[in-house]
This record gives C-alpha cells, structure tokens and sequence, in this order.
C-alpha cells in the first residue's frame, strides 16, 4: 500500500481531481482548488521539469507578501514582464522599487485623483453614450479603451487620440506577458511581438521627449521629464509598467462586474434603486460615490470572484518554511490569490455572487488575515487601486443611471492572460434608460459582433 505523499505534495486522487477540473472548465487556477483540499495551503506544483510552490492560504500569504517580503524577490528576469518593463517599479525589488514609488504616489493619491474626477466622468459619460440602444457591445475591449484614456489624461497628461495610436501595441504587449509557453520554454524566440513592441516603445519615447520640452504640467510624465537624474530609459520603463498595469486591472474588473450585474438583474435593479436615491440625476461625483454602500459591495464582491490580478509571482531568495512546508532557494512562488478568494474555510458558499456579504461592518472579510487582496498587500500594495476604485465605481454608478445590460450568450468563463480576462468576451446587451447627452457617432468596428 502506497504510503501518503510527504507534506506539501497533492495525491494521486487529487491529482486525477485536479486534471479534470482542468478539463471541464479549461481553466488552469480552478484546479488549484482540489490540490489544496488535498494538500494543505501550501504545496508544490509539478510539470515536466518545473516545480512551483503555490500559496493559497492567507497566513502563507501574509509570509510572502508582509512579514517575511525580504525573503522573495518579484523580479524573475527570465520572464517576459520583466524584459518588457525592465526597470519598472512592478518588476525591481528593494530601494529601486521604494524610490519609484515614492516619486509616483503622489499622483495615485485621493486628493490628487478627486480634483481630476470631472475629467474621469467626461471620458466615463462619452463611452455611454456611445452604446446604441438595443446594441450589443463587448465590454472588456470598451473598458479598456476608457480606462487607457482616463489613465492618459489624469496621470500622464495626454489626450485621448494617444490612445488611439497606442491600443494595438498595448493589445499585443498584454499578449507577450500573459502565460504560456514561454514558463517551460523562455528561451523560446517569440518574433511576432518584436514589431509591436519596437511600436510601443518608439511611441513612449516620443512622448518623454516631448514632454521634456515643455515639462511645466502638474502630471507625473511632466515631474519625471524635470528629474535631471531620470534618463529617457528610466522614464520609459516606469511609464509602460504603469501604462499595462494602470488600466488594464480596472478594465477587467468593471467587464466582470458589469457581466454579473447583466446576469444577475435583482443585484442590478437594488444598485440602480440606490443610485438614484441618492444621485437622482446627478453625475456621480468622489463624494456621493461613498455613500453608495451596496454598489461598493457589487463591485469589492466582483473583485473577490474574479480578481485582475488572480495570482502574484515571486522567487524564493533564500530557503524558507511556509505552513510547514520548507520551500528551496530559488522557487518559484505562485501567491494565488483566485484560490484565497474561493477558500471554503475563508468564505462562506464561495463561488456564488453575494455582494451582502460585504455590507455588514463584522464582514467575513475583515480581520487581520489576508484572504480579499484583489490589490496585493504590504508595501507593494497596488499603487493605483485608489485611482481604480474612483475610476471604477464613478462608471458603474453612471451606467446604472443611463443603461441597463442584459446578458448575452454565452455566458464569460475566465482565462488567465496577462489579468483575469473573461472569455470569449464580456458580451452584454444594452438598453438605454436615459437619453445621451450628446450624439455620439458609432462605429462599433471593434466591438462588433454576430448576431446573438
């Protein structure tokens, strides 16, 4: 009789488990759920010759990510996020990342975003409007598009017709660091990024140089272009770390969100209900957005469910003991956060949308363990959660004024791609419940669909 595997390493039965979850829902983090019934919240993963360690767990979490951080390291050189962003504070550990964050955050605070959410709300009000009535529109391709815009104007200080130049390459940037082959093979040559990339890049530093001949505006492109000791290479790498990171997450969180609510229409019809007794028809402002406690809980429950960022890469720097299980110096450390999210003894019936469970002030999320960081946690907390969080929830308490959605076929599985994407799209109906405010000419070419 075969004797139990040693602490930290799955079953053959939870590995049967395992693999068809994977096969049933083609989704590799779902599967994640039987090694750990199994396994404990820490255990290795094994593929050919890879072996990761994966936590999910909170108390493991906390290890890797605050009480124990000088211990791992996030820049993984071989992996393509860091050839792209080089230098970037995303990808650099130690006094390079807390100077770039440092210099940064003042741009990323509440007082700084709230005296620019006139601007948010005029990007947020010309995309709605933009959506026909009876129309069928992709909604993380549009979020996208809105989200890159807001981040352009209010953090860099560019128009939107930049982001028009820019999504293409940006598109194809977000497919050169989403997982794939390259985590078994990373010498693999991959030559049908280069031109794209090459694109992005030329774009980038053609903005720094502009900007360095008039660097006089309050945004953070024009206080890097006046640093003397910030060369245009140290600009590029912190400005496309920022623009991957800075729009991409909030993109997909109100895809997902606004997926739920087009299937779940008594959480929509209660959201709509609260923002018009509070708002009527007055554009939402930093203000009145705090008011709307079961909104915030919509949106903080389609984070728990479907974070942007569902897992966080580390390397281990030294040897190391999590949950009991002694991981080696130089593993690689997947902190899954999807599996946290979903964690039976962390969440009651995890897997189902209930955003009450985040009205109440004795929440199950509260406490002093880690199991909600949909924005990571210590000091690498995400810089632009408090722009996401203004961003994301001016959007959807203005939709819910001017539109309803409803849910179109089929409905969105999630796949893992460089966020949390829904796949084959966010599809949802929309129906307008207020006429825009100015005609908006549409195109839709890169929304379009076939007929449902």
């Amino acid at each position: 009789m075969a004797g139990k595997p040693p602490r930290g390493y799955p079953g053959a039965r939870a590995q049967w488990r395992a693999l068809q979850t994977l096969i049933r829902d083609r989704f590799l983090l779902e599967a994640l759920s039987p090694l750990r019934e199994d396994a404990g919240d820490v255990f290795f993963l094994s593929f050919l010759w890879m072996r990761v360690a994966v936590v999910a767990g909170p108390e493991a979490a906390r290890a890797v990510l605050v009480t124990h951080r000088h211990l791992f390291s996030s820049r993984l050189a071989a992996d393509p996020v860091a050839r792209l962003m080089r230098g970037g504070m995303l990808v650099v550990d130690g006094e390079d990342h807390d100077r770039a964050r440092r210099f940064a955050e003042p741009f990323f605070r509440p007082a700084y975003l709230e005296a620019r959410a006139a601007r948010m709300q005029a990007h947020i009000d010309r995309w709605i409007d933009a959506w026909p009535d009876g129309g069928v529109v992709e909604m993380a391709m549009a979020m996208r598009r809105m989200a890159l815009e807001i981040l352009l104007e209010v953090i860099f200080g560019l128009p939107p017709r930049v982001a028009e130049s820019m999504a293409e390459p940006l598109e194809a940037a977000r497919a050169y660091i989403a997982p794939g082959l390259w985590l078994l093979f990373p010498r693999l040559p991959r030559p049908g990024y280069r031109r794209s990339l090459e694109r992005l890049d030329a774009q980038v530093r053609a903005l720094i140089r502009q900007r360095r001949e008039d660097p006089h505006s309050d945004d953070l492109l024009s206080a890097w272009a006046r640093m003397p000791d910030m060369s245009e290479e140290d600009i590029r790498d912190q400005m496309i770390t920022l623009l991957i990171a800075g729009h991409d997450t909030v993109a997909m969180w109100l895809a997902w969100t606004i997926a739920l609510l087009a299937r779940h229409p008594d959480v929509q019809d209660r959201a709509r209900a609260e923002v018009q007794e509070h708002l009527g028809d007055r554009a939402p402002d930093p203000e009145s957005i705090r008011s709307l406690a079961f909104l915030r809980a919509v949106g903080t429950e389609s984070m728990r469910l479907f974070p942007p960022i569902p897992v966080l890469n580390r390397r281990a720097l030294a040897p190391v003991t999590l949950d009991g299980v002694s991981i080696p110096a130089g593993t690689r450390v997947l902190v899954a956060i999807y599996t946290i999210h979903r964690h039976p003894k962390l969440w009651k019936d995890p897997d189902r949308f209930q955003p009450e469970r985040f009205l109440s002030s004795s929440s199950e999320w509260e406490g002093t363990s880690l199991r909600y960081l949909p924005f990571g946690a210590g000091p690498r907390f995400c810089i632009g959660a408090p722009l996401a969080k203004l961003e994301g929830f001016m959007a959807l308490a203005r939709m819910l004024q001017r539109v309803a959605f409803e849910p179109v076929p089929p409905a969105p599985r999630p796949r893992l791609r460089a966020t949390l994407d829904p796949w084959p799209g966010a599809w949802v109906r929309v129906r307008r419940i207020a006429p825009a405010r100015f005609y908006v000419p549409w195109t839709g070419h890169e929304l379009r669909r076939r007929n449902p």
